[in-house]
């Protein structure tokens, strides 16, 4: 989310904080009344889809990125094993299909990856208990876990990341109707002046002005040479 977006949101958050104060003020104008209604309705929505697009794509990624190394190592190993007994008791070609490196499995898209494990896997498991000796029940069952592991982890940085990209697009338009409804709040103000509560809407909007003016070159130069 954008610094930009940031502060306004930092905006709503006072002017709610001081209409929620002065509610029994404002609360006696129904026209006044029926614009905080819209307000707290974008507001709402605005802090729910800010949080939303918040959404944190790197720890998915390392997960993915650990079980992708832990499956490819186990591939490695158990695939190795498996070449000899294929080398020593069926042929070469079979020996050349099954023995795989690290290196070579990690250079392979996601999907790819899991139909190569998945070949392997199946290969293995195709020898029966012949392969006991190379390669154990209880490892080819760990291989299966760590594979179903893995293809469950392929779609989800990218789900996440479309996630969030839907949520920023979400934040212009509902900003932009917040501003509709500030513009006839703003508006409607003059209702209440002389009142506490006119002074603290007036100071709220003020203070968003200030905060959100870019210094000029020339200030910026001033406070250079001071």
């Amino acid at each position: 989310m954008k610094k930009t977006d940031e502060d306004f949101i930092s905006f709503l958050d006072v002017l709610d904080a001081t209409l929620t104060q002065y509610e029994a003020v404002w609360s006696t104008n129904p026209v006044f009344s029926a614009q905080v209604a819209k307000f707290r309705k974008y507001y709402a929505a605005i802090k729910a889809t800010a949080e939303k697009a918040k959404i944190i794509t790197k720890g998915a990624t390392e997960d993915k990125d650990d079980a992708t190394l832990a499956v490819c190592e186990l591939a490695r190993d158990l695939s190795q094993r498996a070449s000899i007994y294929a080398l020593e008791n069926i042929n070469m070609e079979t020996h050349i299909q099954l023995r795989v490196s690290r290196g070579s499995l990690l250079q392979l898209a996601d999907e790819d990856l899991s139909v190569r494990l998945w070949d392997i896997y199946n290969r293995m498991v195709g020898f029966g208990e012949v392969l006991a000796p190379y390669v154990t029940p209880e490892e080819l069952e760990q291989f299966k876990t760590l594979i179903e592991k893995y293809d469950k982890l392929i779609p989800r940085p990218r789900g996440l990341a479309i996630e969030r990209k839907i949520h920023n697009d979400t934040l212009p338009t509902l900003k932009k109707e917040i501003r509709k409804v500030r513009y006839k709040m703003d508006s409607l103000i003059s209702f209440f002046n002389g009142t506490e509560f006119a002074q603290a809407y007036r100071n709220a909007r003020r203070m968003v002005r200030s905060s959100s003016r870019k210094p000029k070159k020339t200030d910026e130069k001033k406070n250079q040479n001071t």
